[in-house]
Order: structure tokens, then sequence, then C-alpha cells
């Protein structure tokens, strides 16, 4: 057995640890938030776009989309697809463009990666610039508080030959704003395997204080339970929620 940290080359492992993900479901429920609170348009930006999955469902569905990230090896393999969107590498926490948007996601959680929560505020700064009046963003979070702790998720599938087992969890130490991401590959070959680990540092912070935040800049907030199936407002229990922001006209 040996053992790797990886630092920056996951993305062909990251694309398979998403695989089970419903992206055109995530799609379709952001796509139906914005008819119904936004006032229309197609220009399009997603945030910690990755590998771009989510792009190519707003470009079919007639967005101009374009896709940041700061991993420029996330775009490079976005681009291979071939799907007629742009690109650019850039902070989300200071990022610009020469057009406004009428939309803006930001999908997985990948928010909090907007790490410490100044990071976290600019990045709701340049989102609010980013917007038309009437322009919707939407991206979903996790409360701090509510943090399980446990052995998080699990899955497997095969590569080739090989069998590929990831997990992913959340580790809150109770106080701070340093929530980790830890996670696990292994890759079985036959007898041999090999062991890969990688955290991530991302935001701790609750919905209460989110939601603060973004009505302080101007957004009105609405809070949906994060369930892609149908649109429902936030009952207060689950920790997991789906923001809906409109920037006021």
């Amino acid at each position: 057995m040996t053992d790797e940290v990886l630092y920056t080359d996951l993305t062909k492992y990251y694309e398979l640890m998403c695989s089970g993900i419903n992206y055109q479901e995530q799609c379709e429920y952001a796509q139906r938030l914005h008819q119904l609170f936004g006032i229309g348009g197609d220009e399009y930006l997603d945030l910690a776009c990755g590998h771009g999955p989510h792009l190519k469902y707003f470009a079919k569905y007639g967005y101009r989309a374009t896709g940041l990230d700061a991993n420029q090896q996330m775009l490079d393999r976005a681009a291979e697809s071939g799907i007629d969107v742009e690109f650019s590498c850039q902070d989300m926490s200071c990022f610009s463009f020469d057009r406004p948007f009428n939309l803006i996601t930001c999908f997985l959680y990948s928010i909090l990666y907007a790490y410490p929560q100044r990071q976290f505020e600019n990045t709701l700064k340049s989102v609010y610039q980013a917007l038309k009046p009437g322009g919707v963003f939407c991206f979903d979070a996790v409360d701090k508080n509510q943090v399980a702790n446990d052995e998080g998720f699990s899955h497997q599938l095969q590569d080739g030959d090989d069998k590929l087992l990831f997990q992913s969890r959340w580790q809150y130490s109770g106080s701070g704003e340093r929530l980790d991401l830890h996670i696990d590959i292994a890759r079985e070959a036959g007898e041999e395997i090999n062991r890969w680990q990688d955290k991530h540092s991302m935001l701790a912070i609750d919905i209460p204080t989110i939601k603060h935040l973004l009505e302080a800049l101007g957004f009105e907030v609405h809070i949906m339970e994060r369930d892609f199936s149908k649109i429902v407002e936030w009952q207060g229990e689950n920790g997991n929620v789906f923001f809906v922001c409109v920037k006021t006209l």
C-alpha cells in the first residue's frame, strides 16, 4: 500500500467521485427558481464550475453560459467537452466581468470554499455587483451547527479493471470558522491498493448569519429545502439548504 496527498491534480478523480450526482436535476431546479423569482434574461454564470457539468445543461436551455473556476486544470478539462460556453479562471471572492448576469449559481456547497468569512463576504459582494437588477443568485450551504461529524458519504465504482472507493466527510470542531472536508480515495488493482487523502478548509457558518449577510447587501432572500425534486421553503430543521437571492430592482 502507498499513501500520497493529492494537492492539485484531482481532476480525473473528482469527475469519477461525482459521477453519481444528478446534475440535470440540479440545473432544472435552478432554472425553475430563476423563472419563479427572476425577471428573465439569458446571461448565466456558474461559480466554481469545475469540469463544467452544469454548464452544458444551461447552454442547452438557451442561456449564454460562462463558467468560473480558480483551477485552470478543471477549466481545461471542461473545455474538452466542446460545449459552447465561455470559461474564466478567477477567484470567486474577487471576480469581475465586462457584462452583468441574470443568473449566477454555485452548486455542491462550493461557496463554502470562500474561507475564511471575509472571503465569503467578498464573494457575496462580487456576486451582487455582477448581477443585473432583478437577477438571481442560487447556492447551497450547510449549517455548521448541524454537521454530523460522522463517516460521511461513500461509494465505489469500476474504472476499467480497477475498483475505486470514495469517501467524503465534513468535520467541524464545534468552534471557529473552519470546516474541514476530508476526501479519501482508494484504488484496488488486484492485490495492490493505492490510497490518496486530501483535506480542504471550508467555511463554518450558520444559516442565519448567511441570511443576514445577504440581506445587508440588498438581496431579497428565500431559503429552500435542499430537495431538487420540488420547490419547498425551508422548515427550519434541516441543516442543508438552498439559498435563492434576488438583487432588488
